[in-house]
């Protein structure tokens, strides 16, 4: 099996989990939708939906359309990070320090990088 196959699959795992966590612990994802998004429960919900959905169609015909959706949909996921941070609120029970945040934004970073590695060199059938 080739890289990019092997980097699809774990990416499509990594946020396959993350959507089902919306579903697990809904009120920590209440917490983090930030306060000038209304419907908290629906909007993170419909998160949890998407990255379970989207992710699924780099399986497809569809790839580099399912890739594009999946790094707009990052950069939107971010913002709810970026409220926690700016806000300094907790993700859960626990506060991140500003080199904690920072990680988590660099994690984002990658998570868009790989998206586009998937997209600009995904297998062939």
């Amino acid at each position: 099996m080739d890289l990019i196959k092997i980097i699809t699959y774990a990416y499509i795992a990594f946020f396959i989990y993350a959507g089902i966590n919306h579903f697990r612990y809904p009120s920590f994802y209440d917490n983090i939708v930030p306060s000038y998004i209304p419907f908290p429960n629906f909007t993170h919900k419909l998160s949890g939906i998407l990255e379970i959905i989207i992710p699924l169609f780099l399986l497809t015909k569809y790839r580099s359309t399912a890739a594009l959706f999946m790094i707009i949909f990052i950069v939107l996921l971010y913002l709810g990070n970026l409220h926690v941070w700016l806000n300094n609120l907790p993700y859960g029970k626990n506060y991140f320090s500003n080199f904690q945040h920072t990680i988590r934004l660099f994690l984002q970073i990658l998570l868009i990088y790989l998206t586009y590695i998937i997209y600009k060199y995904g297998w062939k059938k």
